[in-house]
């Protein structure tokens, strides 16, 4: 009966300690939720990297709608991807002057940059005033943007060079939106826009 008994426990503390030897080596290597972090930073990237040609996309820093930098990247082009919190698909891909361009916007301050920006949306936009750069909501008699898939957005240093171009979104070609507002860009549709 004793020998049973030790053989039971030595099987047992083989078991345990197997059992700890396979389990020990996980937690540092995923750290606190770890798993989890990297399957949505790899998200994040991915929904970013969408905005643009991968050929520009897959150097590119990445970082999130925080300005957290998930990726440093090697070219000088930053993409975000999705902001969930609002409807419509937005991933951004963009150059220099959009950065300052949208910090500009978010502080209401006129931007600054002097050279011509470009950012590429591919996967659309979100529903979005073509008059007024803070709309959250559509207004009577205002231009309401919905439904815009694939484009390319258009920074120039000089917004009266754009004083001649049509602000008509539903023109079939490019358009100024936030005409005669320090904001005002070119918006470049690729989809067709209408889409009918």
């Amino acid at each position: 009966m004793t020998i049973w008994r030790n053989s039971i426990a030595v099987l047992l503390t083989g078991v345990l300690v197997m059992a700890a030897s396979v389990t020990l080596p996980l937690r540092p290597a995923l750290g606190e939720g770890g798993a989890r972090r990297d399957v949505v930073r790899h998200a994040a990237e991915s929904a970013a990297e969408s905005a643009a040609p991968a050929s520009l996309s897959k150097h590119a820093t990445i970082m999130d709608r925080d300005g957290k930098v998930l990726r440093k990247g090697t070219n000088g082009w930053t993409c975000v991807p999705d902001d969930p919190n609002t409807p419509g698909t937005d991933p951004m891909c963009m150059n220099e002057p959009w950065i300052d361009f949208i910090d500009a916007v978010k502080n209401k301050r006129k931007p600054t940059y002097t050279r011509v920006g470009i950012a590429y949306m591919l996967q659309g936009d979100r529903p979005v005033s073509n008059t007024d750069p803070y709309a959250t909501e559509p207004k009577p008699g205002e231009g309401w943007i919905e439904g815009l898939g694939a484009h390319i957005m258009m920074l120039v240093p000089d917004v009266e060079a754009l004083k001649n171009v049509s602000t008509d979104s539903k023109n079939g070609g490019p358009w100024v939106m936030w005409a005669d507002t320090p904001y005002a860009h070119l918006m470049i549709p690729i989809d067709s826009y209408p889409s009918h």
